[in-house]
């Protein structure tokens, strides 16, 4: 099998020399997953979390290797990207007309934090997409993402049995509570958890997007121990369930949905009998969760968060109305305005339907780069990397139809850092067929 060559980092394009982008993206990955999700930089308030300011950063780093033109990546071409700047010009041009008409100060700030976060998810998008000088590199980000995740989910499952949320104690100097978070609440006569996010909700469902990447390298890892490949599954597949979250059990569905399909035989047939043990050992462990679960969508006729989701779309086609093509600004229909749970919904709201169909349409191009890079790859290794890059971009996708997913900084940071990754994917595959292209060019002379 034909891998990219190994590069050395000041060799990858768009890096300034000496700044690694694998090391700032698993700084990235650090902060984002295991610090609490309420910690910010104080002066700075809500867009003081340290993963929105490392992204920011990215950015810079970005811009910095693209002014060194042996460095740059504005040639060729790379889907991923143009996705990406389409979806920045259309959020500046939904602030710019929101700005352009007499503002609230509440909502102001609000556009002016959008703004903020839009950047920084570019420069995390840019900063993964050609950061990276190999697979192996890759492969040990996308290792340490899993192994956080893993982290994450001992973590719920600890706030689970003592019913304690136990980050309140943590104290990062620098950083403050910004705003009080309920790791445990209750939900159907259960502590439902939200470990380090900030939501049992988004808790549920960014372990939903990790189990497709944690499962790959369960199997892949054949050169590693039984723990370390395995740890991070258990600890995912048992968590998922104690967010009592439909939300998170339609995540994890759409994931096995797309990854189930391209395993082999056997593989599927070992699934699907460890799917019915994580059943039996809930069933036996937590009496009474099932049941709970199985009300969620049983029960969604008389269900009150349901009816509200449901309730929210007539009130929300009289904001749409007044500004359908640039919306009113990213973030500024306000939670006191109404809670939609639905994030397409409130980008139809905010950023009109541009910035509507440049996000969907950035989703769709992640996804189309992923199936691409896994059609025309030999490599196993990368086949099964790229489909589980989809199977977590499609969880995270399904969780943002059913809660306003741009609000809960974990979900959202972690679908653009996916997007980034397979634009990271890309390029290394793209560098791996170049030896192969030159040679069939010279059997041709």
């Amino acid at each position: 099998m034909t891998r990219a060559p190994e590069l050395s980092e000041a060799a990858v394009p768009g890096i300034s020399a000496g700044v690694s982008a694998a090391w700032m993206i698993n700084v990235y990955v650090a902060a984002l997953m295991l610090i609490p999700a309420n910690l910010t930089v104080s002066a700075l308030g809500s867009v003081g979390t340290p993963a929105l300011l490392l992204g920011l950063c990215g950015l810079v780093v970005w811009l910095g290797g693209q002014m060194n033109r042996s460095r740059s990546t504005l040639s060729p071409s790379q889907p991923v990207r143009r996705a990406t700047f389409l979806l920045m010009i259309a959020a500046f041009a939904s602030y710019i007309a929101a700005t352009a008409h007499p503002i609230g100060i509440t909502e102001l700030s609000a556009a002016d934090r959008g703004i903020l976060l839009i950047v920084s998810w570019v420069g995390i998008v840019l900063l993964a997409s050609d950061g990276f000088s190999s697979l192996f590199k890759l492969e040990t980000t996308l290792r340490f993402l899993v192994f956080t995740g893993g982290l994450v989910a001992v973590l719920g499952l600890v706030q689970f049995a003592t019913g304690q949320a136990l980050i309140d104690s943590i104290q990062i100097p620098g950083l403050s509570p910004h705003a009080m978070v309920l790791s445990v609440n209750d939900r159907s006569g259960f502590n439902r958890v939200a470990g380090t996010a900030t939501h049992p909700i988004e808790f549920g469902v960014v372990l939903s997007m990790m189990l497709p990447l944690a499962l790959h390298f369960a199997f892949a890892d054949t050169h590693r121990g039984w723990f370390l490949r395995w740890f991070p599954v258990v600890a995912i597949a048992f968590a998922i369930p104690i967010s009592v979250s439909r939300s998170a059990i339609v995540a994890t569905a759409a994931a096995l949905i797309i990854l189930l399909p391209t395993w082999p035989v056997t593989r599927r047939r070992i699934s699907y009998l460890a799917i019915v043990g994580l059943i039996g050992v809930v069933y036996v462990s937590v009496p009474g969760m099932l049941g709970a679960i199985t009300k969620l969508f049983t029960g969604i006729g008389t269900d009150t968060s349901a009816a509200s989701r449901t309730d929210s779309y007539a009130l929300a086609w009289t904001y749409i109305e007044r500004s359908p093509v640039l919306g009113r600004g990213l973030l500024t229909f306000l939670p006191e305005y109404r809670i939609l749970d639905n994030q397409y919904l409130g980008l139809l709201i905010e950023v009109g339907i541009i910035g509507t169909a440049a996000f969907i349409g950035l989703v769709i191009t992640g996804l189309v780069v992923a199936f691409t890079v896994r059609k025309s790859s030999a490599d196993p290794a990368v086949r099964s990397i790229a489909i589980s890059l989809v199977a977590f971009v499609v969880a995270g996708a399904c969780g943002f139809a059913t809660f306003d997913a741009f609000t809960f900084p974990q979900v959202s940071d972690l679908l653009f850092l996916a997007l980034g990754l397979i634009g990271a994917l890309s390029n290394i595959q793209r560098r791996s067929m170049m030896p192969t292209a030159a040679m069939l060019s010279d059997r041709g002379r």
